[in-house]
């Protein structure tokens, strides 16, 4: 049986459920407050159990606020020797250049914000080029508050209400000295619109700064250089495509659609995001189009 489509009765939540040979689950998306929709792309609750032992997180051109309100997960991190690092509180996972493996034996139910490249930084106020490519226990970074708003979600029912409450909480962090620049924000919008296929040196002319400025001011509020979220925008724009192709794929075209160089250029890029190449992921199962199973 395939995934399934169910709406319930609220304007801003849309529920999706699955039930297949890999497992059944169900995906809420909400609908972000209108004052978050500069940096949340959007907000979702994930709950079930997968018939995998192992998945793989690719990159995304997001980061991700990650609160459990289950059973542990895990994160491995490749060796040797192989290490699962426990996820059993609130997390937040920066803008990756590369895949994440993760674990969930026990099943999941998972609350997860993706915000927007420069959508951290407003209200965690660090500089960004300190998280990215890093999972971090927030906890570290706030304190005790990160804690206290898992707390406030395990005793509030309903889903509702849960999203809310993180709203309220994100909104209560917003701080005008971490306003990201105009020109950061219309250079990541940029990025995406064109699928990181504008060159660099354009995009920092458009601005108005320099390319060395604007890399600075990128490094600082969004974690990565433009060349780097450029490539992520290639490639996940070459791995729609690829989704999408029901397995006619004309190499070549894709390359060169996507904006690279030639087909070997695409099949390196793949290696890099995701370790498998374009022909290998697309025999392995994918539960949704951020990840793929392992085993």
């Amino acid at each position: 049986m395939g995934p399934k489509n169910r709406s319930v009765p609220f304007s801003r939540l849309q529920t999706f459920t699955h039930q297949s040979p890999i497992g059944h689950w169900s995906v809420s998306v909400w609908q972000p407050d209108p004052r978050l929709a500069h940096i949340v792309a959007t907000m979702w609750f994930g709950e079930g159990k997968t018939a995998y032992q192992r998945d793989r997180i690719l990159p995304s051109g997001q980061s991700q606020l990650l609160i459990n309100l289950g059973p542990p997960q895990y994160r491995v991190e490749p060796g040797p020797p192989e290490k699962r690092v426990p996820f059993v509180d609130v997390w937040y996972s920066g803008l990756h250049q590369g895949p994440i493996d993760t674990e969930a034996p026990n099943g999941n139910a998972l609350l997860g914000v993706a915000l927007s490249a420069h959508g951290t930084f407003p209200w965690l106020g660090e500089h960004m080029e300190n998280l990215s490519d890093r999972i971090i226990a927030l906890a570290d970074a706030l304190g005790d508050g990160a804690l206290a708003l898992r707390e406030r979600l395990l005793n509030t029912p309903s889903l509702e209400a849960r999203f809310e409450c993180v709203e309220r909480w994100l909104l209560a962090r917003l701080k005008p000295r971490t306003i990201v620049h105009p020109a950061v924000r219309w250079a990541v919008d940029r990025l995406a619109a064109t699928g990181g296929r504008i060159p660099i040196e354009e995009l920092a002319t458009q601005t108005g700064f320099t390319r060395k400025h604007l890399g600075t001011l990128f490094q600082q509020q969004v974690g990565l250089s433009p060349k780097a979220l450029a490539r992520i925008h290639r490639f996940r724009g070459a791995l729609a495509l690829l989704d999408g192709s029901a397995g006619q794929v004309p190499w070549a075209e894709l390359a060169e659609q996507c904006g690279f160089y030639d087909q070997s250029h695409l099949i390196n890029e793949f290696r890099r995001f995701t370790g498998f190449s374009p022909v290998e992921l697309s025999r392995r199962d994918r539960p949704d189009t951020q990840s793929v199973v392992l085993r």
